[in-house]
């Protein structure tokens, strides 16, 4: 499949793929969100080193912190909420590119 092929297939189904782009949006809306908040609770709680990460790589760092931590039980539920609203949107996106044929 083409790059134009696929193009073709999205502007054909553009309702579809707006929903898809806007939820996949809201995903990573809500897990850099929970992760600027797993990086505030570890810096509340002098957890410098995991603070200072989180900072700057956000979730990546945020979901194995809120993970190991108790008190990152807010941070945690925004970043596992937004991943699974993630896989949504990314689940909406592929089922327009393989029945949009």
């Amino acid at each position: 499949m083409t790059e134009t092929q696929i193009v073709e297939i999205f502007l054909a189904n553009q309702w579809w793929a707006i929903i898809a782009l806007v939820v996949c949006v809201i995903g990573v809306t809500l897990c850099w969100f929970g992760g600027l908040m797993a990086a505030l609770t570890a810096l509340g709680n002098k957890h410098w080193v995991w603070g200072v990460v989180t900072i700057f790589l956000g979730p990546i760092t945020g979901i194995p912190y809120a993970l190991r931590y108790k008190e990152a039980e807010y941070a945690r539920s925004l970043m596992l909420r937004g991943v699974w609203v993630l896989l949504l949107g990314l689940v909406i996106a592929i089922l327009v590119l393989f029945l949009g044929r």
